[in-house]
């Protein structure tokens, strides 16, 4: 379900929930309280799956502008490795571009996969403008992954993605603490 069908279905429970006669206020509690923390559950788990969804799309992209998309034996790990310790050493961009353009040149696609992932930790743009120019559909892929929000918990849309996923108690149990909602939740409908 998405965050609509999830709402709506809430609502609906509520709703039955509440204009029932038949029911005490108490077992009301009990009832609202379930369907509450069941379709905050719900909403929990869209939205953690869409966080996953989109560092999942990252993880890709990044593998796909980087050159390890499949795997690789070992003789290329290995080979990946020493590439990366050696770009690792590099902390200049004049000198990481001098070492992209020779690894260009030479074939070296790993160092030269290497040294571009190196220069994206540090910023260096000339750097990754060179290795784009000798890479069809890398301009594409950053464009794509610059364009992906931020999941970490501080960003802006990480914690509107959350407010966004959050479930309103209904008025039956709106003076209820969260506790006291677990509480409530956790009853028997025949003790309510």
């Amino acid at each position: 379900m998405n965050r609509e069908q999830i709402q709506d279905n809430y609502a609906r429970q509520i709703e039955r929930i509440e204009n029932n006669r038949t029911y005490s206020e108490h077992a009301k509690r009990v009832m609202a309280a379930k369907v509450y923390q069941q379709s905050q559950t719900a909403m929990e788990q869209l939205r953690q799956q869409e966080i996953q969804a989109i560092n999942n799309r990252r993880e890709q992209l990044h593998r796909k502008m980087f050159g390890r998309e499949n795997s690789a034996d070992a003789q290329t790990v290995i080979a990946r490795r020493d590439a990366n310790d050696r770009a690792a050493q590099i902390d200049n961009p004049r000198i990481a571009a001098e070492k992209l353009q020779e690894a260009l040149r030479q074939g070296d696609h790993t160092m030269a996969q290497a040294l571009a992932q190196h220069a994206a930790g540090w910023g260096w743009s000339d750097v990754l403008t060179a290795y784009g120019d000798s890479q069809p559909g890398f301009r594409e892929h950053v464009e794509e992954y610059n364009q992906l929000p931020d999941t970490s918990g501080s960003s802006d849309w990480a914690v509107h993605h959350t407010f966004a996923h959050v479930v309103v108690p209904p008025n039956v149990i709106s003076d209820a603490a969260p506790h006291q909602i677990e509480h409530l939740a956790a009853q028997e409908l025949e003790a309510a």
